[in-house]
């Protein structure tokens, strides 16, 4: 499995090692197991991020009939143990209400800081299809039992489920006890009563299965992973399962060659890198050499194992194996990452039960010694070399379109022909400037502070808030959701009512950007959803009057996928408004902020910052415009005022100065800071995607009858009006 070529740069699969210094002892530690689920929770008011570990086996015996080693199902257990990822401690949670029977090979997935369960075999056989919710809000640990109406997927052990889109669970493939099955069903979480859907998806359907995996990208595609066929063949391929605007789903063939075909394996996204680790063969023989750990690059369109990009499924000999390698050889594993790490936790090798806790990093940003170049023969452009265009053109959102918004695609071709020769003048460019300012930032500073400066028109504030940290820096695993406290309620009742109440509220954000389903076959879904923690996780970081310090090495902290999330998520509350909004007093009134971030949290400081702890329950907001340009925090101003009105879209309100177009952003410094803080390919795109955005701002407010506009936008009236 070799790699060849000097044009682009994939980053192969990780190294593993054991956890250090975790702490748990007695009935705290999971110990050895097998089976179980892992899933990772947002943090709350007192723990950071932790990952949660259900059920599975505690003891194994050898199978009667094959002589294989076998699941004992007297040694299944429903225990449930916390790890705090800050604290580094397993806890062994004792959570109040009837938990869900005994049970292994069960599905798991993570909403905010809820774990749904579903399915699995035990002592007593198989499961009910019930879905059992562990509520962990608030450090109220407690089960409840969601009621569904109608038929569903019913018991089942060996299948897949995940949260897709922040929106719909959906359970694919398994093994009800008669056959393997190869169906999908989904249940909108948006819809009461709750009912489960049996798919019919369209195009390229993967064959029966079970023990393979699902996870869900943060963007909405659902990826299913390898698997053992009825025969008891184990599958290589890959497919991704998306929903078109018109409700339609469809599944599409991945491309790439995985490193070996698989089952009883874990499986993770980490953005858009899908890591995949053990699993055994037919006949229950574990993997080993490089086959043992693998990534599939979902945008680049690659399978990588340790050495780099895979070319061919030739599995090495032992003495080859790394120590890395040889620690992944297991199966009945589980996974989950927080931010850029995955850890891994137990399983089984051999007759061997393990209770080993192992940790990788992701490192998207390695350095390029560390980095294998990709083949001549990979296309350049960063998309799955794939037949299917549909998989093409949803995987690469981050470089050309981001689902849920109405392109204009003239544009945005051109802007692909164009990139590789702008690309070394880009370069070029940014080199003078970056040279430039380091002998006239500081006359640069004070002149954008001297005439652009912010203004604000309100009252002085308490200066009793507090301004304490408010949550970790750390970036969730994709299928994380951050809940509200105030979206919980009243954990009494029915969890039907709490889990509707959390994702009617983000299936608010959630509407087509246009019905047009002329080639619904060849578009992926064109919807991005944002992730109710990502606009809180920018509000955590950058919401910091008193604290806030400018990243030393001006990397910006979204990547494009985010970017493109959180811009899809306030467009939708832009497209609700009037193109002049009618406000009431009292409203603070803030000026020209042009990227000078560090004024706008001095201000902030000053008069008050929309929280709920200050005075946003009975103050407005009113930015206007001009939000971008000439400042060193373009990116921060902005991402901060788009997730403020996203958490209060009755309170703050942004209206659209000259310079959220793109012909004048290109020109002052909006364009060239996103190349320079985010790359070029991904610059260029989260730069388009913004001023698509602009495109949705109202132009004008109008307070208690008083028209407030852009000092611009008063110019070319005022000529207008002196011209009639």
């Amino acid at each position: 499995m070799g790699t060849a070529g000097k044009a682009a740069w994939v980053v192969p699969a990780p190294a593993y090692r054991e956890v250090e210094g975790w702490e748990g002892a007695g009935d705290d530690s999971p110990g050895y197991r097998c089976g179980h689920s892992l899933t990772v929770i947002a943090p709350t008011k007192g723990h950071g991020p932790r990952l949660i570990l259900f059920g599975g086996a505690t003891a194994i015996e050898a199978g009667a009939s094959s002589g294989l080693p076998g699941i004992r199902l007297a040694g299944v257990t429903n225990t449930v143990h916390s790890y705090d990822v800050d604290k580094r401690r397993w806890t062994r949670l004792h959570p109040a209400g009837d938990p869900p029977s005994p049970r292994a090979a069960h599905s798991a997935a993570a909403v905010g800081t809820m774990v749904v369960f579903q399915g699995g075999i035990g002592p007593a056989g198989h499961s009910t299809d019930d879905l059992y919710v562990l509520d962990l809000t608030n450090d109220k640990f407690k089960w409840h039992r969601v009621v569904v109406q109608g038929a569903g997927p019913g018991p089942r052990y060996g299948h897949c489920m995940d949260l897709v889109a922040q929106r719909y669970l959906v359970s694919v493939s398994g093994n009800d006890g008669k056959r393997v099955l190869s169906d999908a069903w989904a249940l909108d979480t948006a819809q009461k009563p709750y009912k489960w859907q049996k798919l019919n998806p369209d195009g390229d359907r993967p064959s029966a299965r079970m023990y393979g995996t699902a996870s869900a990208r943060s963007d909405g595609m659902l990826l299913l992973c390898g698997g053992r066929d009825a025969s008891g063949t184990p599958l290589s391929d890959a497919y991704g399962l998306l929903m078109h605007t018109n409700g339609q789903w469809e599944w599409t063939l991945a491309p790439g060659i995985s490193p070996s075909p698989r089952y009883q394996h874990a499986a993770v996204f980490v953005g858009a890198r899908l890591h995949v680790t053990g699993g055994v063969l037919r006949g229950g023989r574990a993997i080993e050499g490089e086959g043992a750990i693998a990534v599939l690059d979902t945008a680049a369109g690659v399978w990588l194992d340790r050495n780099g990009i895979v070319t061919s499924r030739t599995l090495k000999s032992t003495n080859e194996h790394d120590a890395s390698s040889d620690l992944l050889r297991r199966c009945r594993h589980a996974a989950a990452s927080v931010g850029s790490q995955i850890y891994i936790y137990g399983g089984l090798r051999g007759d061997i039960l393990l209770d080993d806790f192992l940790i990788a990093e992701n490192a998207p940003f390695q350095s390029e010694t560390d980095r294998v170049p990709r083949s001549e023969n990979q296309n350049r452009n960063p998309n799955f070399n794939s037949d299917s265009p549909s998989f093409q053109q949803y995987t690469n959102n981050s470089h050309e379109t981001a689902p849920g918004f109405s392109t204009d695609k003239k544009s945005i071709d051109m802007l692909t022909e164009a990139s590789a020769a702008e690309a070394e003048a880009v370069s070029a460019v940014w080199r003078a400037a970056k040279e430039a300012s380091v002998a006239s930032s500081e006359d640069s500073l004070s002149e954008g502070i001297g005439s652009e400066s912010p203004l604000s028109e309100t009252s002085p504030m308490n200066d009793d808030l507090d301004d304490g940290p408010m949550q970790p820096d750390v970036k969730l695993h994709s299928r994380a959701v951050v809940v509200a406290k105030e979206a919980v309620g009243d954990l009494g009742c029915l969890v039907r009512q709490l889990s509707l109440d959390q994702f009617e509220n983000e299936s608010r954000r959630m509407h087509p950007a246009n019905n047009d389903q002329s080639n619904s076959a060849k578009k992926a879904l064109n919807r991005q959803r944002s992730p109710q923690g990502l606009h809180k996780k920018v509000i955590s970081l950058l919401l910091r009057p008193r604290n806030w310090n400018a990243p030393a090495d001006r990397a910006f902290f979204l990547d494009s996928y985010e970017v493109g999330e959180l811009c899809y998520a306030a467009e939708q509350i832009f497209m609700q408004e009037p193109t002049v909004l009618q406000l009431k007093a009292p409203v603070k009134v803030f000026g020209d902020l042009h990227g000078q971030f560090g004024d706008l949290m001095r201000l902030f400081d000053e008069y008050g910052y929309p929280s709920t702890a200050g005075d946003i329950t009975y103050i407005d907001y009113l930015f206007l415009g001009d939000y971008v340009d000439r400042g060193q925090h373009s990116l921060e101003t902005i991402t901060l005022l788009l997730a403020l009105k996203i958490e209060y879209p009755e309170h703050v309100h942004l209206i659209r100065g000259n310079h959220e177009a793109a012909d004048i952003n290109a020109l002052f410094g909006f364009r060239l800071e996103c190349i320079e803080r985010m790359g070029e390919s991904d610059g260029i795109w989260a730069w388009t995607r913004f001023n698509q955005l602009f495109n949705y701002l109202p132009l004008a407010a109008m307070i208690e009858k008083r028209n407030n506009l852009h000092a611009w936008w008063h110019r070319e009236v005022n000529k207008q009006c002196g011209a009639n």
